[in-house]
């Protein structure tokens, strides 16, 4: 009998002109907590012979090359369309996820219909807050925008938090905008 688990993505985006430092360990971490992982890559960051690229050759991870066009939301959506699990956490590179995965998956298959969850993030630059980076499929989509107003669901941080390492700091101020807060 096939599983009915709500399946699980992380999404990242890679834009600049250089790899994060330590993105092989970034898509190692993300394998396992997500039984896929989409990088949407705007500067071919994973080039043959590098251990990132080595890290992509994970049954698990996606990379597509795309372009940046200083447009975050446009990357981001670019990325979110070649998800192919019921649910996708968008992260930003250098970002360490830290998940209790058997009840996260108990909480996404009660979740039903809701279109996005809020998930705790412990930002250095910006100190602890809530934002929308658990999107379900549907609300993926283009044109699908999450409000606050639109009722998020908040995931307990016992379950789900996403850490930003101070080691990451360096390439926060061009990141930002990625994703709506909360």
């Amino acid at each position: 009998m096939p599983s009915t688990r709500p399946s699980l993505a992380a999404c990242l985006v890679l834009q600049g002109a250089s790899a994060p430092p330590a993105l092989d360990t970034d898509l190692r971490d993300l394998v396992a907590v997500a039984d896929e992982v989409v990088v949407y890559d705007t500067a071919d960051h994973v080039a043959p012979g590098s251990a990132a690229f080595e890290a992509t050759l994970h049954p698990a991870v996606t990379v597509v090359s795309g372009f940046w066009a200083e447009d975050r939301e446009r990357a981001k959506q670019a990325a979110l369309a070649h998800v192919e699990s019921d649910w996708a956490l968008c992260v930003l590179p250098g970002e360490k996820v830290r998940a209790d995965t058997a009840a996260l998956r108990r909480l996404l298959d009660d979740a039903g219909d809701v279109p996005a969850m809020s998930v705790r993030v412990d930002d250095v630059v910006r100190g602890t807050h809530r934002s929308a980076r658990l999107l379900h499929k549907d609300a993926a989509l283009p044109g699908a925008v999450c409000r606050p107003a639109d009722g998020l669901v908040e995931v307990p941080s016992r379950l789900l938090t996403v850490e930003q390492p101070v080691a990451t700091t360096a390439s926060v101020p061009r990141q930002r905008g990625v994703f709506d807060r909360v």
